[in-house]
Formats: structure tokens, C-alpha cells, sequence
């Protein structure tokens, strides 16, 4: 289900097994009353997880609104290096009641429960000594994932999408990798999770903030979808997979990971050229959607991330091509100091659905 909104608000849904996980898109400037306007779209709707992009003060309005509106779900805050765009994803649930899950006595995220399956969000974790070094506080994060995994019955071995946004991550993503790749080999960790690891500092100051979403089932499939434009990013050290989808009984939900201008054999192409770039990227994409069976229009998520502000303007160019899309473009740094763009993006199909067959990006250029 697709629902515009006049002020530049999307809300997209995917049906579950007795519930519906839906996804609001709302742009900044935007005020408390367009949020409850925005979420009574959503029938009996509990808020579980909220991203806000903006700068310091934008994200300080934008967490006034959302707590004003009774919302008490984790926030992850991500600062955009752009003075204007940024805003809020919300995420919510109808027909089950979600579960919190607390560390310390606080929530870090919800919990739930299906016919046959439970889906784990986690959102906001910070470490808990920002005055440790870079890699100690990734090390907490972690840690502090397992322990909420834990608590909800689960652990890493259930996690199919990661969001880790690291604080100047051009001086330390090495470091970072090195990390993740040790806590994914001491836990036999051998489906690797779509993830996103973007430059971005956080109001609290530490070297990161991370979300996390798990999914445990015996009736729910999960599937690596491989990027038919790039190689694996393990390929060059990087322990994530380009996408993985999640089947059940009513969709299938598929999870691309922050993916840029990168050409098949590892390395960064179209060099100075952010227009490029971006087509590139996007072609890339849609390809992995293909591979699913969806399209452009499928999507229920995104954020788009530019590392200069400036650019901001060639992404809005070139995403008049395409469907009206739920994403936000923020100004922050890509992994690589050579990559311009990145993007990452969620959809999701009804299983009954039929894939549609011409390329909408084919189609745009026609």
C-alpha cells in the first residue's frame, strides 16, 4: 500500500502474518500536528523505532516533536552536514503488540511476535564510554546488540540488517571492519547481514550510533540476493551482504545495503563526477531488485546520502526519473574518499504479487 501525502510525507506498508510494519517518510520542516496527522493514517499503530537526519538543531526539534507526540521509541540520530533537507523515519506496527526491550532500564527497541515468527528492531545504541578508543566503543556496540538480542530470545545469528553510523569513519573504517569482522568470526557468524556503514556524527559524541533488525522463524525464509552489477563486499574486507530478503507467508521484504559507485571489480568509478555517480548507483540497485523480482516502485525506505551538500541538487535531478520514492537525502561522508554518493534501500512485495517486467530506469530514459 502507497499513501502520498501534499507536504512531502510518504507511508509505505508491508504485510506480515497478522500484522503490518509500516514506514513513514516525513521531510524537514515538519511539525508536531503533520506527525499525528501522518501516523493516524496508520489504524492502532505503535511507534517502535524513529531516524532523524538533520543538523544539531534540527534533530533537537525533531526529537522535541516526536517525544511531544507521545512517542517513546529509540531514536537514532544521525547529523547531516547539509543546512537544509534531513527529516524523520518513523517506523510502526498494527495488529500486534510490540514488546519493549530494555537495557539498563532503557528501551533500545521492540519486539514482535507473529503467526510463527519474531522480528527483533533495535535502534539508537550508543556505547558506553565515548571517552574509549574507536574500536573499543564498535566492541560495545556490539556487545550491547548481543545483550538486547538476548534478552529478546536471540542472538546475532538472527540479524539481517545492520546500520552503523560512524563519526569521521574516513580515519578509521579499517579499524572499524577489523571489529566486525573478529565479532562475526568468534560468534560463527556465516550469513553475513545487509548493512550500511556511512561518516556521520551523533549528538551524543561517541564514535558511532547503530540500529539492528533480527528476525527469528522457523516458517519465515531468509536469503542472500546478489548484486549482478558488483562483487561481494567481503571481496575487499567488508562483512556485509550487497542485499538480503526475508519471506513469509504474506510478502517478501527485501534489504539492499548502502551501495555506491563501485564497478564489479572492487574499485570506485566515475571519480569526481557525482551525476555518474548517482546513474551508476542506481542502476546497480535496480539491478538487485531485479533479482528479486521488484522495482523502483517496490520501495518502502530509503536514504540517500551525498557527501557534499551541494550535490543534494543531482540526486533531486535525477529522482524526478523515477516513482515517487520514501527517501531522504542527508549531506554525509561515504566509506571511500572517493565516492560521492551512496544509498540504501528497503521493498517489499505481496507474494500473490507479480514482479513487473520493463526496468523503470529503461523506462525513464526512454
Amino acid at each position: 500500500m502507497a499513501i502520498a501525502f501534499p507536504l512531502r510525507k510518504e507511508l509505505r506498508s508491508i504485510e506480515h502474518p497478522g500484522w503490518v510494519e509500516s514506514h513513514l517518510t516525513l521531510e524537514w520542516p515538519a511539525g508536531e500536528s503533520e506527525l499525528r496527522d501522518a501516523l493516524e493514517e496508520i489504524p492502532g499503530a505503535s511507534v517502535i523505532g524513529v531516524d532523524v537526519f538533520g543538523t544539531q538543531v534540527q534533530i533537537a526539534d525533531m526529537k522535541h516533536i516526536v517525544r511531544k507526540a507521545g512517542i517513546m521509541a529509540p531514536i537514532t540520530a544521525v547529523i547531516s552536514r547539509a543546512q537544509s533537507g534531513g527529516g524523520l523515519q518513523v517506523q510502526a506496527v498494527s495488529g500486534r503488540d510490540p514488546s519493549p526491550i530494555l537495557l539498563d532500564g532503557e528501551i533500545v527497541g521492540y519486539q514482535v511476535g507473529g503467526d510463527g515468527a519474531a522480528y527483533c528492531f533495535l535502534g539508537g545504541l550508543t556505547p558506553e564510554n565515548p571517552g574509549a578508543s574507536r574500536e573499543d566503543q564498535t566492541g560495545e556496540v556490539f556487545s550491547k546488540i548481543e545483550k538486547a538480542l538476548s534478552a529478546a530470545g536471540m542472538d546475532f545469528n538472527h540479524v539481517v540488517r545492520t546500520w552503523f553510523y560512524n563519526d569521521e569513519i574516513l580515519n578509521w573504517y579499517a579499524g572499524f571492519n577489523r571489529v566486525r569482522t573478529g565479532f562475526f568470526h568468534r560468534h560463527g557468524i556465516r550469513r553475513m547481514p545487509a548493512s550500511t556503514g556511512i561518516g556521520a556524527p551523533n549528538p551524543a559524541g561517541t564514535a558511532l550510533v547503530a540500529k539492528a533488525l533480527a528476525v527469528r522463524s522457523d516458517d519465515t525464509a531468509v536469503r542472500t540476493v546478489r548484486s549482478p552489477l558488483q562483487c561481494d563486499a567481503f571481496a575487499y574486507g567488508s562483512a556485509f551482504s550487497r542485499a538480503l530478503e526475508v519471506a513469509d507467508s504474506r510478502s517478501r521484504t527485501l534489504y539492499i545495503s548502502g551501495t555506491a559507485s563501485i564497478e564489479p571489480g572492487g574499485k570506485s568509478v566515475h571519480k569526481g563526477d557525482p551525476a555518474g555517480q548517482i546513474k551508476l548507483t542506481m542502476e546497480v540497485v535496480e539491478a538487485i531488485l531485479g533479482e528479486a523480482g521488484m522495482n523502483f516502485g517496490d520501495t518502502t525506505r530509503a536514504v540517500a546520502y551525498l557527501r557534499d551538500p551541494a550535490h543534494i541538487s543531482h540526486w533531486n535531478d535525477f529522482s524526478r526519473s523515477l516513482p515517487s520514492l520514501p527517501v531522504i537525502a542527508v549531506g554525509c561522508h561515504v566509506c571511500r574518499d572517493d565516492l560521492l554518493f551512496e544509498i540504501e534501500l528497503d521493498a517489499s512485495r505481496k507474494m500473490d504479487s507479480v514482479p513487473a517486467g520493463q526496468s523503470l530506469l529503461s523506462r525513464a530514459n526512454q
